[in-house]
Parts: structure tokens; C-alpha cells; sequence
């Protein structure tokens, strides 16, 4: 019989047969990293149900040449000397069937770890069942984070990825620094994470996405995009003013400005807090009462002609103008979204489903389908605005 010894050695040594290492390691310099994802609907499509993806790929050595100074349009397999990134794209039948069209088209198979952007065209969100069939393959992918940015492009997703990248080193670069000044403007949405969609798919209620346009050489991305959430597909687009009166309602207002008008003059409030309460009342069993009381907090940012803010009366007659302007905005997003799309992305549903489920049960499949039931709902919006400071000077001129 062989020592003890002897034999830990020997099963030791069998158990390091079983270990394979990094059997799936890739070099670093074989890795095409792609940051950011267009997806259009291709030309003479003609019911094929196509997909044209379009790639944006840092080119590592153009990083450390300054940034921004080329373009990168176009599809170029061989970008200019000190370029940072390049497009490629192509076209099949679906998104792992382009992903393996374009590694065999790239000396450096695509790699999707540091994936930040995904654009889906209008055309291609428009139709039934597209959005969860194209973010799917994404879904699935275990190089992906939960965190890319999901943006639907009114127009073509392709041609938001070949603007001019203003101070940036790439265009992906320029479009998610945009995409986070909602602290600074409350026209559009928050960013859309794709895990935050994968969500609403899930739980099919309507919701909304960031949008963005190709506008005078760069982008924007006021306004917002509205989703069924039974079909899954596009309905339309909300306005920069109706997704500011949607970011109120939905409590994702995190600074920006409202503008009223006094005496022919425009005042220009900085919100600084918001905050909104919901409120219902069952007047029958498929009627709702709904009061939404939004508050709001700020510091005046602009000053009036022959008006001295410091006064009382004069502040009161601010505020009253300011609490009508904000009333007016969240009432014409309600009428927009009721009215134009009869669908329910003001968040009453799931509020009902939280907090009054006795209530929501036996409507629930008729709220913004079947009978539509969130269409016929009474809704009455009450703002109060509170200006807390009004800035360093009381006029910016003098009458002579």
C-alpha cells in the first residue's frame, strides 16, 4: 500500500488536471471595444423585418491624440491617423446575427463590457415587439452592464453616431455628458438605463424613454418617448414642455427652470426641491378621482424691471404666476396623454397597485385598455411654488 503521503500527492496532482484557467482569456489588444449601438431599420426593407446595426469602436491609439479632432463618419475599416473611434455597420436578421457579421468584418472581435449608449431609430421602435427583441440579445450578453444608456432617436439612430463630438473625443462621449444635465434642465427624462427598461417590459405598463435628434450639427435631447406597454412599441413623442409638466408629475425633476410671465415681463424660477403627493377617490366603481399636489421650491433667477422682488405682495403675485404656469404645463401633458395616446404614463396605475390594490384589482385590465378607464379619470393638479430666495440683486438696470 502506497504512504499517505504518497497518495495526497497523487490526488492533488489529478485534481489540477480538472482546472482549466482562463480558457476564455482574449488579449487586451484583440479586443474591439465598442461604446456605443444605432439601430435602424435598413432601406428597401420591404417586410423583412431587418435590423441595420451600426457600431461605434475606439481606436485606442487615437485616445491619446487630442480630443475630438476628427469626426469618424462613415463606415471606415481603416480610420485616418489619430482618429479615436470609427463606425461600422451592417445588416441581418437579427442583433446576434450583426454582432457576428461585424466580428467578421474587424480585426478585432466586438466586445461589449464597455457598451454605454444604445440608439433604437423611431421606425424600428414603431413596431410590435421590436424594443424587447432587440434589447434581448443585450440582455442575454454577459459582457453587458445593466447600466447602458437606452436612447430612442427621432430619425435615424445611425446618423446621431457620425455628428461632430463638441469637445469631446468621441460622439458617445458628447451624448452621455447631455444626457446627464437633467440637473440642469427639466425637459427631458432622466437617463434610461436598460435595466430599467427590462423592467418595464416585464411589468407591461406604458412608460417613456429619453429621446434624441440630430439637430444643427449636434444633438438634443428634449422631450421624451412614449411606449404602450402591452404592444411594446413606439406611440409617439412627447415635447420638451410636456415631458418637463410629466417630470413633475413623475417626481424626477432634479433642478432646472419655469418660466412665467408678469406684467409682459418673464420671470425665470431655478427649482431647487419638487416634491408631489397623489390622492384618489373611487366616485364609482370604473370612475377615479385623482388630485396630484406638487410642490415646488426655488430661488428667483432673473430679475424684473421696475418690480423690487423683496417685497411681499410683488413676491405672492410671482409665486401665484409661477403655481399657474406649472399648472398649465402638467394639465397639458395630462390632456396630451389621456386624450392623444389614452395611455397611462403618469404613474396612477402602479400608484393605485401600491397603495390601493382593493381599488385596482377589478379595473386593472381596463385602465389603459379595454374600456380605458384612465382616459375617463378625473384629474386635477394643485401647485404651489415657493420662492425662497430671490437672488443677489433686486435690478440688473437702471432707468435713467
Amino acid at each position: 500500500m502506497l504512504p499517505r503521503k504518497v497518495l495526497c500527492t497523487l490526488y492533488l496532482g489529478c485534481t489540477l488536471l480538472l482546472l482549466t484557467g482562463c480558457w476564455d482569456r482574449v488579449e487586451i489588444n484583440q479586443r474591439g471595444f465598442v461604446v456605443g449601438v444605432a439601430i435602424d431599420k435598413p432601406e428597401g426593407d420591404n417586410g423583412k423585418n431587418q435590423y441595420k446595426g451600426t457600431y461605434q469602436m475606439i481606436v485606442p491609439g487615437g485616445l491619446k491624440q487630442s480630443s475630438g479632432s476628427t469626426t469618424g463618419q462613415g463606415n471606415s475599416m481603416n480610420p485616418h491617423a489619430g482618429q479615436a473611434y470609427f463606425n461600422i455597420s451592417t445588416t441581418e436578421n437579427s442583433m446576434p446575427a450583426v454582432a457576428a457579421r461585424i466580428a467578421g468584418r474587424t480585426s478585432r472581435s466586438p466586445y461589449f463590457e464597455h457598451l454605454r449608449i444604445i440608439i433604437i431609430s423611431s421606425d424600428v421602435a414603431k413596431n410590435k415587439a421590436n424594443l424587447p427583441n432587440v434589447l434581448d440579445f443585450f440582455l442575454r450578453n454577459s459582457e453587458m452592464r445593466r447600466g447602458v444608456q437606452i436612447l430612442i432617436a427621432d430619425g435615424k439612430a445611425s446618423d446621431v453616431l457620425g455628428i461632430y463630438p463638441n469637445n469631446e473625443s468621441t460622439p458617445i462621449d458628447y451624448i452621455s455628458s447631455i444626457a446627464k444635465n437633467n440637473q440642469k434642465t427639466n425637459f427631458m427624462l432622466p437617463e434610461s438605463r436598460i435595466g430599467d427598461v427590462h423592467e418595464y417590459l416585464i411589468k407591461n405598463e406604458s412608460f417613456v424613454l429619453q429621446t434624441i435628434k440630430k439637430e444643427d450639427g449636434g444633438v438634443t435631447l428634449n422631450g421624451s418617448a412614449l411606449f404602450d406597454g402591452t404592444t411594446k412599441q413606439l406611440l409617439g413623442f412627447l415635447t420638451g414642455e410636456e415631458t418637463q409638466g410629466l417630470n413633475f408629475i413623475t417626481q424626477r425633476v432634479k433642478g432646472g427652470i419655469i418660466e412665467s410671465h408678469i406684467d409682459d415681463q418673464v420671470v425665470g424660477f431655478k427649482v431647487e426641491r419638487s416634491n408631489r403627493k397623489f390622492y384618489v377617490q373611487q366616485t364609482s366603481p370604473g370612475h377615479m378621482k385623482f388630485t396630484i399636489k406638487i410642490i415646488v421650491e426655488g430661488t428667483l433667477d432673473k430679475s424684473i424691471t421696475n418690480i423690487d422682488p423683496s417685497e411681499g405682495k410683488t413676491v405672492e403675485a410671482l409665486e401665484k404666476s409661477l403655481q399657474d404656469k406649472l399648472a398649465s404645463t402638467t394639465n397639458k401633458t395630462i390632456k396630451k396623454l389621456q386624450h392623444s395616446y389614452k395611455k397611462d404614463a403618469l404613474g396612477l396605475g402602479p400608484y393605485l397597485f401600491q397603495n390601493h390594490y382593493k381599488m385596482w384589482k377589478p379595473i386593472a385590465e381596463n385602465w389603459d385598455n379595454g374600456e380605458n378607464l384612465f382616459s375617463q379619470a378625473e384629474v386635477d393638479v394643485q401647485t404651489k411654488v415657493i420662492i425662497r430666495r430671490i437672488g443677489n440683486i433686486f435690478e440688473s438696470t437702471k432707468e435713467q
